[in-house]
């Protein structure tokens, strides 16, 4: 299991993980980048490189716009560039502990704060909205409350010790929204913490995470509980481990803390929903029925510990429960009504792969499409495909076949992922997520896109240029 934080001093030291920002607008047209490619003046479609890749399944035949090589934070309406002092653009490549779904996290870093340029671009016409000059150590995407996509802008000061006293840091985090408006801003001492959901996260202690909000007012505490209790915060996929038991830290007005939160206790893991502002539970693992299919003892206690929340919206929660103690990587998927309680629709079981290379703990996780109506497990024959709102299996691979590694779906249903055997490098392919029909069986790995919610366009960054597509019809 797990136990990755970015509070760990040194991973924040090397990488330069929670820097801290200094702002201020300004309206700044784009002009000719470096390579000579016109960026395109405010209001108007950048004149970028050409394409000349293959035909990528989900996506239409030309690109909507194109840049030079760059990356970019997804924001949803916009996409966030980064320009240094010499007006190349950043290329967000190189770090470690970046998220899990292979969108950009830290987009640019310097080890001190340097003067750059913020660029927020019309997802479907790459028009620049806004540009602003900042003076930053670090850029990188975040979300402000109830989810929506934000970007930090972080820049770190360093006060040298006088002979006696010591040496102090104090970082300043500025957030801004997909229009480029500031949403909140705030200084805190030292640079272990992260930023999410609104609220600057820092690890209070083993078993708690203290939670400030970023426009100010009452700091919350998130604690664990369980004899020798451990919970910490993994940034790249915004979950709060605690034992056996993984869920969303922050998720809309609700937080989540671990019960039994220790290998010292004998009862499981139990995931405890409460509300952000007032602290009052909502909703715990502890008071619903485990699904079929997860073992329990003869007190009627689950053998396994292991539990995991995977979303909440609409008013259910989906979660993850571990089959059985003699059972590490199977998992039985449900929903459950928050205001009731019970089970709505089936469940799944699947016995997933399980790699020792993995870095972040997504036992029992699956890829879903942008509105949950499809998932798919990554399993020991390969990729399953079902549906969260009754569990049913879709399709499945059997043995025999090349087992598919999925990474990710289109907003229209196109599935994209791996195949690799023995010592042969990966093989980048995409299926129709509903019927199993391969699209394409062999792409480069740099046209695997990324997609923008709500427009469904889609992005690839690859040596040629940043292109973006808008979705197949």
């Amino acid at each position: 299991m797990n136990k990755y934080t970015v509070m760990a001093v040194g991973l924040v030291l090397s990488l330069g993980l929670v820097t801290g920002c200094s702002s201020s607008d300004g309206d700044d047209s784009a002009a000719k980048s470096k390579d000579g490619s016109s960026a395109g003046p405010d209001g108007a479609t950048p004149k970028g490189p050409a394409y000349s890749g293959p035909s990528i399944p989900g996506l239409a035949a030309k690109p909507a716009w194109s840049l030079p090589p760059a990356h970019a934070i997804d924001l949803g309406d916009t996409l966030l560039f980064v320009k240094d002092a010499q007006g190349k653009y950043a290329l967000g490549q190189g770090y470690a502990w970046e998220p899990v779904d292979g969108s950009v996290g830290t987009l640019h870093f310097t080890n001190d704060p340097e003067p750059a340029t913020l660029e927020f671009r019309d997802v479907k016409t790459g028009a620049v909205r806004k540009s602003l000059k900042v003076t930053t150590d670090r850029v990188a995407a975040t979300t402000w409350h109830d989810g929506v996509k934000a970007v930090a802008v972080f820049a770190r000061a360093t006060t040298e010790s006088d002979g006696l006293s010591e040496e102090k840091t104090n970082s300043t985090v500025t957030v801004y929204g997909s229009d480029g408006a500031e949403l909140g801003k705030a200084t805190t001492e030292g640079d272990e913490f992260d930023v999410r959901e609104g609220h600057i996260i820092k690890q209070d202690g083993d078993a708690s995470l203290k939670l400030t909000p970023i426009e100010g007012g009452t700091a919350r505490e998130v604690t664990c509980t369980g004899q020798l209790a451990r919970c910490s915060f993994d940034s790249r996929n915004n979950e709060i481990d605690g034992g056996q038991a993984h869920a969303p830290l922050i998720t809309g007005k609700y937080v989540f803390h671990v019960e039994n939160a220790s290998t010292y206790e004998d009862d499981p893991e139990q995931l405890v929903m409460t509300d952000l502002a007032t602290g009052k539970k909502v909703w715990s693992t502890a008071d619903v029925t485990p699904p079929a299919g997860v073992e329990l003892d003869d007190d009627g206690k689950r053998t396994s510990g292991a539990l995991r929340v995977l979303d909440v919206r609409d008013g259910r929660v989906l979660t993850a429960w571990g089959a059985g103690a003699l059972a590490p990587d199977t998992w039985v998927t449900a929903t459950y009504d928050i205001a009731s309680g019970k089970q709505v629709g089936g469940s799944s079981k699947y016995s997933y792969e399980d790699s020792s290379a993995d870095t972040t703990n997504t036992e029992g996780s699956s890829v879903f499409t942008p509105d949950l109506t499809l998932a798919a497990a990554h399993t020991e024959q390969g990729t399953a495909v079902w549906q969260p709102a009754d569990g049913k299996e879709v399709w499945a691979q059997k043995e025999g076949e090349k087992a598919m590694t999925p990474l990710r779906f289109s907003p229209n249903g196109v599935l994209y992922g791996t195949t690799k055997e023995d010592f042969s490098e990966s093989v980048y392919l995409a299926v129709d997520g509903r019927t199993k029909k391969v699209l394409a069986k062999s792409l480069p790995e740099q046209d695997i896109p990324l997609f923008s919610q709500p427009s469904g366009y889609g992005y690839i960054s690859t040596d040629k240029g940043f292109f973006v597509f808008p979705s197949q019809s």
